[in-house]
């Protein structure tokens, strides 16, 4: 993995998946002082530009999974509400397993025979 500057100014991060091998690039202009800047603060930091601009890849793609998790949490969540609400209102009925998996077995052969 690295930044790689280019005479235009062009970084290209380099982000390395070692579980499956794969490498990926990322591509953005900066202009000089920008980019004297964020070296700048590497170098305070006692890292490279590559390192952090890694680490910030890392964390939002670590956001975006969080946001990901959260939003299907959210929607599990409501669904089991209105399930309740559906079942106190009489318009729903709670069945036991072995119930559900005739249930199941008896719409999978209705898929495979082409019924509706």
């Amino acid at each position: 993995m690295g930044i790689y500057l280019t005479p235009q100014l062009t970084p290209r991060l380099a982000l390395k998946r070692e579980d499956v091998g794969m490498n990926s690039t990322i591509h953005f202009r900066i202009d000089e002082e920008t980019k004297r800047l964020a070296m700048k603060a590497a170098e305070r930091q006692q890292t490279s530009l590559t390192d952090l601009m890694r680490r910030r890849a890392e964390e939002l793609a670590e956001e975006e999974r969080q946001y990901q998790n959260s939003a299907h949490d959210v929607w599990l969540e409501n669904q089991v509400q209105e399930a309740f609400a559906r079942y106190e209102v009489g318009k729903g009925e709670f069945i036991d397993d072995g119930a559900m998996n005739n249930r199941m077995a008896a719409l999978k052969s209705q898929a495979e025979r082409g019924e509706k």
